[in-house]
């Protein structure tokens, strides 16, 4: 009898460890962290200008020093569209939204320098410099906006 309760005990757990393990994925999915707070915020493939979940998940790629996501693996190495390009540029400026050194809106065509693969817009040029000096800090800036901010442009 011992062991017949033990056995349904274990299945027990079993069962419930199973329904967090599969929480804390959902929960992981609907959070926007790291990468996803890039895709999220960038939206397009900058070479198809298709949605970047359309075609089976983003793919990580570089342009120059920058960290760009595509569409799918077909445009690994093909030309970016300057349209694309633009709406990236307002995707990403319109969810990172303030300067992360002044905390001032970002003006209509923000200025933007990349640091550690992540391209991040100011509110003038002397705020280039003090991100290129701490990056680590102002991605942490840029992250919290991004996760704040990004939430709010899908509701729209």
């Amino acid at each position: 009898m011992n062991l017949k309760l033990s056995i349904m005990t274990l299945a027990f757990i079993a069962a419930g460890l199973m329904l967090s393990m599969a929480a804390f994925a959902q929960e992981k999915e609907n959070s926007l962290d790291g990468d996803a707070l890039l895709i999220a915020a960038q939206k397009i493939c900058p070479v198809s200008g298709g949605d970047l979940r359309a075609m089976g998940g983003p793919i990580k790629a570089k342009s120059g020093d920058q960290t760009v996501f595509l569409c799918c693996k077909e445009c690994l190495g093909k030309p970016i569209s300057k349209e694309n390009w633009a709406q990236v540029t307002v995707n990403l400026t319109a969810a990172q939204g303030r300067c992360p050194v002044m905390n001032r809106p970002l003006p209509q065509g923000a200025k933007s320098v990349v640091v550690n693969g992540r391209r991040v817009f100011v509110c003038c040029p002397p705020c280039i410099g003090k991100i290129q000096a701490n990056p680590d800090r102002f991605l942490a800036v840029v992250n919290a906006m991004l996760a704040k901010n990004v939430g709010q442009l899908r509701a729209e």
